[in-house]
């Protein structure tokens, strides 16, 4: 859905304004500039760069158009930059003027009685178009004689009209626009290359569980460098990796080449996207790679965060991490080998400055599940008790005095509850007062708590992880319950069956247990409790284990994302890189639509001008060279859907002109009026569906 489609579903609102061919976005002008006003009121130029930057891509479309007509001898009464009435321009014949001015030939005088040779010498030849500047500099139009989408009975026999032109000349002044919206890709993207752009390269920096990259083999560091043996210019990036998934068919393989965990070696894997547990797009289950550099910020922010995270304080942002435990790290992937080899234990950093500066701090990594994986997964049928990671200031949760650090204990009756019961517990007392029992240290502690009432569930602010620290049980599972294992329940120690007592291996803590579990994988166990005097014998394998394979370790640290420049250092490189990019984003394009029609593209996943000026001026704030991509993103995008065979559209006048070149003659009158309206009853409420169900929510933050 793009700006073209907006054209033509606001077309007859504008018909006071301008008349004939017009691409506009009048609809979506009124939340763009409130947009712009909401995120940007002290940046007025950011935000008239951001819509005019949009604006631009219109225009280039209609200067085709101009061009082919102007070329074919097509008269053109107008050629506007914006849209809305005239605030000014020139004509040949009258020259530059204010307002409102009549278009179309001279109208004849009334002959005179004597003609004064020297007067008809000096009278100007007055040109045929008007150039002009619109109050709203947005997009542009042209007026060509005896044309208009809106209304076919409105023909001229003149013979410098539209409709009296061989429908040769006809069809390239219809794909006269398309054509010019892939040459302003084309220049676009090749000016961006030559530039240089930051982007993400196509190394894997997590693989969901049971996802198609885990059963290929794939592994967080390896780095993508060809799909189907066709490597781009430049280097892969990870979008395209995203895009292969998704835009590709159900069922179908995609070969990837790839280098193992940064290694110069190239393998080749051959996978499957599927759709996620979660729903969404096709994929193969694979994230981008964080860098080693954590944000700069300012201190006040820095601070905040710290007061939600304390952990958080020995992170000093703008610095990189270049070591871990001793061990030099380079990349995302060497650091994530560590933090896996961790066990939970307390983690010694090295940070160092954009000055050179050194700094340590340590950290502690924890288990967490994996991608894909839906619910928290028990280890060995077990769960820890439920821990507060942090508690929004100012929230329910902060009001009722719960901290950071504790441990839940009792919520109204239901003791030692899981995260699932807890959140359910709050979600349905909104407004009532909830006993909630803590462990603070060493100390119990009881609380009143009062959810608030956020759309009609009750909500506390805070956030919940899991006590690993410790090695009291939570909850159990039903065939654990059935083995005697109760809630409260402490771990001592693991080991083999037949292992005495005393060298069974001792618990700390969950991380121990994790750990042991792996290293007694297969093998039948005895698991020793407090005040329990016969030990727990349970076999490792099968449900169990795999429970354990969806736990991966993670530090709660904020990184940015790995970034590569793409860039070529020479012009015809630049230019062959942006006509690749442009070929591949057409093809793209086309594959979105055929992804709507077979189910694996959900239609929530469509988006507007109303959707897309957002994307738009926060892309301006990465750099002009990234609103430039973007650019020619929407440009390609305006080519291939402005060419669609749907009535009212390029592509749809297109057909009507095969039709009239086969029939010999054109459609009726009213046969072309009926097309008409029905497409512009389809483009209407595809802009309707898309605006409201997708792009509102997302425009307002939900």
């Amino acid at each position: 859905m793009t700006t073209r489609h907006i054209e033509l579903t606001t077309r007859r609102l504008q018909r006071n304004l301008n008349r004939g061919r017009v691409m506009l976005f009048s609809i979506g002008l009124p939340l763009v500039l409130a947009y712009s006003l909401a995120t940007a009121a002290g940046s007025v130029w950011k935000s008239l760069l951001v819509l005019i930057g949009f604006g631009s891509v219109i225009f280039f479309h209609e200067l085709g158009h101009f061009l082919a007509a102007k070329a074919f001898g097509v008269r053109c009464d107008v050629f506007a930059v914006g849209i809305g009435p005239r605030l000014c321009g020139w004509r040949k014949g009258v020259g530059f003027s204010f307002g409102e001015v009549e278009i179309g030939p001279a109208k004849a005088d009334a002959e005179p009685a004597s003609v004064d040779t020297a007067d008809l010498v000096k009278r100007p030849v007055l040109g045929e178009t008007d150039y002009r500047l619109a109050w709203l500099p947005f997009g542009g139009y042209v007026r060509m004689l005896g044309q208009d989408d809106m209304d076919p009975a409105k023909v001229s026999e003149d013979p410098a009209s539209f409709g009296k032109k061989p429908i040769w000349q006809r069809m390239i002044i219809i794909s006269a626009g398309v054509t010019m919206n892939i040459l302003f890709a084309i220049v676009v993207f090749a000016i961006v290359f030559r530039l240089g752009l930051e982007v993400q390269p196509a190394i894997i920096g997590s693989v969901a569980y049971n996802s198609p990259a885990q059963k290929a083999g794939l592994h967080v560091g390896d780095e993508i460098i060809a799909i189907n043996h066709q490597k781009p210019r430049g280097f892969l990036e990870f979008p395209d990796l995203q895009m292969a998934a998704a835009l590709g068919s159900r069922g179908q393989p995609i070969n990837l080449q790839y280098h193992p965990d940064g290694s110069r070696q190239i393998r080749d894997v051959s996978l499957k996207a599927v759709i996620p547990p979660g729903g969404g797009l096709l994929s193969i289950g694979v994230a981008s790679a964080p860098s080693l550099n954590i944000p700069p910020m300012s201190k006040s922010n820095f601070q905040k965060l710290v007061k939600l995270d304390p952990n958080q304080a020995a992170f000093r942002p703008g610095c990189r991490i270049v070591a871990c435990d001793g061990v030099a790290v380079h990349d995302w992937g060497q650091l994530y080998k560590v933090i896996q080899a961790s066990n939970g234990r307390t983690m010694h950093f090295t940070l160092r400055s954009k000055h050179g500066k050194i700094y340590h701090s340590t950290g502690k990594a924890t288990l967490f599940p994996r991608s894909w994986v839906t619910s928290m997964p028990p280890i060995l049928g077990m769960y820890p008790r439920i821990i507060l990671d942090a508690v929004e200031p100012g929230s329910a949760g902060a009001k009722a005095g719960l901290h950071a650090g504790d441990v839940i204990l009792r919520i109204g009756t239901l003791i030692n509850p899981d995260i699932d019961s807890f959140r359910k517990s709050i979600e349905e007392n909104a407004g009532q007062n909830i006993a909630v029992e803590v462990l603070r240290g060493k100390k119990r502690i009881t609380l009143s708590c009062t959810p608030e009432s956020q759309s009609g569930k009750g909500f506390l602010g805070v956030a919940m992880g899991l006590d690993f620290a410790s090695p009291v049980i939570g909850s159990v599972s039903r065939p654990m319950a059935a083995l005697g294992i109760r809630p409260g329940s402490t771990l001592l120690a693991i080991g083999p069956v037949g292992t005495v007592a005393t060298k069974l291996q001792r618990i700390k803590n969950w991380y121990d247990l994790f750990s042991a579990a792996k290293k007694f994988n297969g093998q039948t166990v005895q698991m020793a409790f407090a005040g329990k005097s016969k030990p727990v014998t349970l076999p490792l394998r099968g449900r169990l284990m795999n429970f354990l394979r969806q736990y991966h370790y993670r530090i709660g640290l904020a990184l940015l994302p790995a970034m590569r420049v793409q860039k070529s250092h020479s012009v015809y490189g630049a230019v062959a890189m942006g006509l690749n990019h442009t070929w591949h984003w057409v093809l793209r394009t086309y594959s979105t639509l055929r992804g709507l029609g077979s189910g694996t593209v959900p239609a929530h996943e469509l988006h507007g001008v109303v959707g897309i000026v957002p994307i738009l001026y926060e892309s301006e704030s990465m750099g002009n060279t990234m609103l430039l991509y973007f650019l020619g993103l929407i440009s390609v995008n305006l080519a291939v859907i402005n060419f669609l065979p749907l009535p009212v559209l390029d592509g749809g006048l297109f057909v009507m002109l095969l039709i009239e070149k086969i029939r010999g003659r054109p459609l009726s009158v009213k046969v072309q009026t009926a097309i008409q309206l029905v497409g512009i009853t389809l483009i209407a409420g595809i802009f309707l569906y898309v605006t409201i169900f997708n792009d509102l929510p997302s425009f307002f933050g939900h």
